[in-house]
Order: structure tokens, then C-alpha cells, then sequence
């Protein structure tokens, strides 16, 4: 599937940072949303939104 989307998959080391960031933002986007989902909607949804982001790129970082 990869060759038809265009997808290059790298085994090296390169994009090591993006893979940290995302997942620090995830990590940061999950406790945001466990800790303040009782509290404010707004803070809950910005958890979700960083969750996405870091997602991103975690998957998609070179």
C-alpha cells in the first residue's frame, strides 16, 4: 500500500525528535483530558487536540 500512496518508510534514526514530541504530546494531551474532564470542557477538548497533534507526529515525523 505504501508504494501507491507514496509512503516511504525510513528505519534509521532520523526523525527521532518528532517521534519524542509526539509522543510527549500525547502523553501531556492524556493526562490534560483525565485530570480536567470533570472540570472545564474547554481545558478537556485541548487535551484531545494535543492527543491528535501528537499522534501526527508520532506517526507521520521524519
Amino acid at each position: 500500500m505504501g508504494r501507491f500512496c507514496g509512503y516511504k518508510y525510513k528505519s534509521g534514526g532520523s526523525g527521532g525528535g518528532t517521534r519524542v514530541a509526539g509522543i510527549i504530546l500525547m502523553v501531556i494531551g492524556l493526562l490534560m483530558f483525565l485530570i480536567f474532564v470533570p472540570k472545564w470542557v474547554w481545558t478537556s477538548a485541548l487535551g484531545i487536540v494535543l492527543i491528535s497533534v501528537g499522534f501526527l507526529l508520532w506517526r507521520f515525523g521524519n
